[in-house]
């Protein structure tokens, strides 16, 4: 997946949002439509090529992006850890344990 086609992704599942559930979960026909709308998308100059995601790859792409969503603001609440978009986590050497644990 290229970024473009991430935000093409993200653009149609936020103009659709009264379709999910409370768990931002979409139903099966939304990905037939997330993929027609992700596959129209135009590639930014020097993008090999415009998007050919079929239904089931944007249904599991979302899945990660939420996934990884979910990770970050743990990160996040966890005492001793930081997060920057920039930098990701940041463990301190007081907070080293902390991590150690998380990535057991």
């Amino acid at each position: 997946w290229q970024e473009f086609e991430e935000i093409a992704l993200l653009e149609h599942l936020t103009n659709h949002l009264s379709a999910a559930s409370n768990r931002l979960n979409f139903p099966k026909h939304m990905w037939k439509s997330t993929s027609k709308y992700a596959n129209l998308c135009m590639a930014p100059p020097g993008s090999k090529t415009c998007s050919d995601e079929p239904a089931l790859s944007c249904k599991n792409k979302w899945g990660a992006l939420k996934s990884a969503y979910h990770q970050v603001q743990f990160i996040k609440s966890t005492s001793g850890l930081t997060w920057s978009d920039v930098d990701g986590v940041g463990v301190l050497p007081e907070s080293q344990s902390v991590w150690n644990e998380l990535v057991k």
